[in-house]
């Protein structure tokens, strides 16, 4: 019996060789993690919810055929050339992914992705200053001068549809007294949105705050020695615009002059001068009744021949 053992482990080994053919021809299914790889999406637009960089797939093919798979080189590819932008459900079909004729994909999980895609756009805005508090009491704001007064904003489209203007950080006034007030201030950047300017110079002017009011004054004759004049009226009713600040002090009247000066030099005889104003700073005058004064000039009679 002996004799024949070479017979003998030659048949074992074609039986082991038809147990491995055999079995290697076997159906089985697994699953493997691939990645997944965006083609195709459109120039300028970004996917800014809903990725995801794996894939669960399930495949089957023989025993043989999945051992072989190098799934290093597995990927899965989403054409995402015809995205919109907003909301995007896209189904995610075993169809789409092919890795032999032997191997077949069965199933994809998850099987569809909600991606959410924006564009990158640009815009001019204006720029708002922010700023609080006056320089004194009885002042209010005249005019503000800010440079530059637009900017180019950078974002998502749905970030910069709202976005109207920029504004800066908050600019306290000094109650200095002054009545102009400058410097920088930063601008405050909406989350996603870009721009190159970092801050703004601005000039903020202040003016104090007036009222009307009508004024009777006596005209005040400038003297000269070498000739003498009269004139009519005596007085003039004249309608001010005067700060508010003025008006408290109980003495402001004392503080209003107009005076009448022919010059060093007039005419002999009748002519016409508008009464000349001496008033403290901001005090203007919107009218005055009557405008002009008739004056009468005659030579000093001490100098005549």
């Amino acid at each position: 019996m002996w004799n024949n053992w070479q017979y003998r482990a030659l048949a074992l080994l074609l039986a082991l060789a038809c147990w491995y053919v055999v079995s290697g021809q076997e159906k089985v299914e697994t699953w493997l993690e691939v990645p997944l790889e965006f083609v195709n999406l459109p120039p300028q637009m970004e996917i800014t919810s809903g990725l995801v960089s794996k894939l669960q797939v399930r495949i089957r093919g023989t025993s043989n055929q999945v051992r072989s798979l190098n799934v290093g080189r597995l990927a899965y590819k989403l054409d995402l050339g015809k995205i919109q932008v907003g909301p995007n459900v896209i189904p995610l079909v075993p169809e789409n992914m092919i890795i032999t004729s032997a191997v077949e994909v069965v199933e994809i999980s998850p099987t569809r992705l909600e991606l959410v895609a924006d564009v990158m756009v640009s815009k001019s805005v204006s720029v708002h200053l922010d700023w609080d508090g006056l320089p004194g009491d009885d002042v209010q704001f005249k005019n503000a001068t800010i440079f530059p007064d637009h900017v180019i904003i950078t974002g998502f489209a749905s970030a910069l549809e709202a976005v109207d203007s920029i504004s800066t950080v908050r600019v306290q006034i000094p109650a200095d007294g002054s009545l102009s007030a400058s410097g920088r201030a930063r601008l405050l950047m909406p989350k996603d949105v870009r721009t190159p300017v970092s801050s703004i110079s601005y000039e903020l002017e202040f003016g104090l705050i007036t009222q009307e009011i009508w004024v009777k004054m006596n005209l005040e004759p400038v003297e000269y020695s070498m000739f003498s004049y009269a004139f009519e009226p005596k007085y003039v009713r004249t309608r001010l615009e005067m700060p508010v600040r003025l008006l408290k002090d109980k003495d402001w009247r004392e503080t209003l002059h107009m005076s009448i000066d022919p010059g060093e030099n007039p005419a002999i005889g009748q002519s016409v001068v508008r009464p000349t104003p001496r008033f403290p700073e901001g005090v203007r005058i919107l009218e005055s009744k009557p405008e002009e004064i008739e004056v009468f000039v005659q030579r000093s009679e001490t100098l005549t021949p």
